[in-house]
């Protein structure tokens, strides 16, 4: 897993693509799970906008498509209807479909490149709050839009709800508005709020609710004019999202889950049963039907009041894969949000299988004989026995375990809390990192009976005693590539992926190392193939070396960010940031690899999502220019108080990447904010430390 890297926003990650007069990667349809910003239920017909754009389903989300044509790529935040069509408010403006969101065109060139985050009809039109351009109001069902925010004192609105004559707005740093006249003239209605940060309002009869990013939800009886805090069962942080079912009141929160109040907020009670991921960003449908979009974990389904909750991600491909491990004719994939996906035919098909799991991002994966072993973000170490049918947790409880291998009878685990030991399949862990000076371990390899670990600032470190005692052995490594990602043998050379400095070689056992290739690279993963090494990039995919890494040469995988590769018989496994998990045969690799050609710039500004997130205490962030533009990349707290800028600076057209630690930071989340004229991209970061 690729942990803790620091601040070097001058780097440049060149994409590297192959040719495409052969064969190339092949995307498979998994493993299910994405970042979802919004849902919107039509019966059976659903769309769900996430990181990869928007899907559809008429399945009821049994199965999803991504949508195709000018909303393609794109981050949709907000769903409705009005005058028989459906809107999308998007990171780059509106858009209607006059289809149920098969086919989209741009509503009204207006509002520009504006981000449109929320919607509602009231009795002078239909409204759009937007990040950074205020409100906007259309008189005919959506065709045209002039602005509607007189008085507002704060242009980043997140929502809108109209009822009894009224009308309100929650926005970004400026708190609740009111208007009484249609939407005509607005008012700040605040006392009694203590933060100003409203990410969510809902109407039930004459009681409003506003969901705060750092003060939990509020409610006012009159008008704004008073505010007092529900009841104390709800989390005070990070309440995305509300939604109203009859008298109910529907909490979605992106750390502890859903809650529902019966009582207009007095009482609340979680309703997380076998919700995998409690990261909820967004809650759509009704107390019967409820649907719940994830942070990373893609869509979940409830039709009992959230006693249950099944995940229904078949046909979204764009997951975070930390891990991939064949066994036996079945490949396993880790994911950052969705858990465990599974695969037995090549990636064709993929099922979950998350029984037993108490944590969604799974970090490492291994096989021990019969046993598979899962090695995860703050819950420890996970077994099944039966091919993942079903997982118990081991004695690792709490830990962030990165990295897992088998050797010689015992399970050995790398932590952010040094190396731990298991001769029992997990039952039981001890201590097994004496002469370890460092304590997070990120990467494990063997050569022969030396066990080698990699870790954050030490370099490699090896055991000759199976793992009882250590010592270093990263002479010719250089300070930055001291962070070793990942570890690989191949007959007698040793190699390490570092996150600066790229890959680094070893012929004498670990003792003495030199550079091998591909500096001012970060190297995510490493598999050896016979004489052939494959690595896998940020920025540049995978690369391959067929002469001991004296030269490196692109595979031709589309997508650049690959987080985790795995051989499995004639075939190569890479699990990608944010597009699931791509396959491609050996054998049109490793005899010769495939010619590099030239670079492929950006169609359209991007900011990624950071990786790895939650993160501790550093981060990537990845981004991209179609044209040399000013970029400003800046992190805010939920206060909306600027932590640090990134990036200020001129960039030409290409595929950055940069690192943001967060060493001096308090656990939580952030906001990182990037712009580049008139666009803009938000992304939340979760620090835990």
């Amino acid at each position: 897993m690729l942990r803790r890297l620091v601040l070097h926003s001058g780097l440049l990650c060149t994409a590297v693509l192959g040719s495409t007069l052969h064969a190339q990667w092949i995307q498979t349809a998994g493993p299910g799970g994405a970042h979802v910003y919004a849902i919107f239920p039509r019966g059976d017909t659903l769309v769900a906008g996430t990181f990869d754009g928007p899907y559809r389903s008429t399945t009821a989300g049994a199965f999803w498509t991504p949508v195709t044509g000018p909303m393609a790529g794109r981050y949709a935040y907000a769903f409705t209807t009005a005058g028989g069509s459906l809107f999308a408010g998007t990171d780059q403006g509106l858009f209607r479909s006059g289809d149920g969101g098969m086919t989209w065109v741009e509503s009204d060139s207006i509002m520009g490149a504006k981000s449109v985050d929320a919607f509602t009809q009231g009795a002078a039109g239909f409204f759009a709050g937007s990040l950074g351009g205020g409100l906007y109001l259309s008189t005919d069902g959506g065709a045209t839009w002039n602005t509607a925010d007189s008085g507002l004192t704060a242009w980043e609105v997140h929502a809108i709800v109209a009822g009894s004559g009224l009308m309100y707005t929650g926005t970004y740093a400026g708190g609740v508005f009111l208007s009484t006249d249609n939407g005509t003239s607005w008012s700040a209605v605040n006392t009694g709020l203590p933060t100003l940060n409203v990410n969510a309002l809902a109407l039930i009869d004459t009681t409003l609710f506003a969901a705060t990013e750092s003060g939990g939800v509020f409610y006012t009886t009159d008008r704004g004019a008073a505010w007092t805090l529900v009841g104390s069962a709800l989390p005070v942080w990070h309440n995305r999202s509300l939604l109203v079912s009859g008298t109910a009141l529907i909490a979605g929160n992106d750390s502890a889950g859903v809650f529902i109040s019966t009582d207009k907020g007095a009482t609340w009670t979680a309703a997380n049963g076998a919700l995998l991921d409690t990261k909820v960003t967004s809650i759509a449908g009704s107390l019967a039907h409820m649907y719940a979009g994830t942070e990373t974990g893609g869509v979940f389904s409830s039709t009992n009041g959230g006693s249950a909750w099944t995940m229904m991600n078949a046909g979204f491909t764009n997951t975070y894969v930390n891990a991939v491990v064949p066994a036996g004719g079945t490949i396993f994939a880790g994911t950052s949000g969705a858990g465990i996906g599974a695969t037995t035919d090549g990636g064709n098909t993929w099922v979950p299988v998350n029984a037993g799991l108490t944590s969604p991002v799974i970090d490492a994966l291994a096989v021990a004989g019969t046993n598979l072993f899962a090695g995860s973000f703050g819950g420890g170490v996970f077994l099944s026995p039966n091919g993942g049918a079903s997982w118990t947790g081991g004695a690792l409880p709490s830990m962030n375990v990165n990295a897992l291998m088998a050797s010689g009878g015992a399970m050995v685990a790398g932590t952010d809390g040094g190396l731990y030991r298991s001769t029992d399949g997990g039952a039981s862990w001890f201590a097994s990192g004496s002469g370890l000076t460092v304590p997070s371990v990120n990467a494990l390899g063997a050569i022969g009976t030396i066990l080698l670990a990699g870790t954050y600032g030490g370099g490699i470190f090896r055991s000759f005693d199976n793992g009882a005692t250590w010592s270093p052995a990263s002479t010719g490594i250089p300070p930055f590539g001291g962070d070793i990602n990942a570890i690989a043998v191949s007959g007698t050379r040793i190699f390490t992926g570092t996150p600066l400095e790229g890959i680094y070689v070893s012929g004498d056992s670990g003792r003495t190392w030199t550079q091998a290739g591909m500096s001012d690279t970060c190297v995510t993963s490493l598999a050896a193939s016979g004489s052939t090494i494959f690595a896998g990039t940020l920025g540049a995919g995978i690369m391959l070396s067929n002469d001991g890494g004296t030269s490196w040469t692109g595979t031709g995988l589309p997508s650049t960010n690959v987080l985790s590769i795995a051989i499995s018989g004639p075939t190569a496994f890479a699990g990608t940031s944010g597009q699931g998990v791509w396959r491609r045969p050996l054998s049109q690799m490793t005899a010769t690899g495939v010619a590099l050609r030239g670079q492929g710039l950006p169609d359209a500004f991007r900011l990624e999502q950071n990786y790895p997130n939650p993160f501790n205490p550093s981060t990537t962030i990845a981004f991209g220019v179609p044209a040399a533009s000013h970029v400003t990349i800046t992190v805010y707290d939920v206060l909306g108080r600027t932590v640090a800028t990134v990036l200020d600076e001129r960039k030409d057209a290409g595929t950055y990447t940069l690192r943001f630690d967060g060493s001096g930071l308090a656990s939580g989340v952030y906001l990182l904010r990037m712009s580049a004229g008139s666009f803009t991209a938000v992304r939340r970061m979760l620090l835990l430390k």
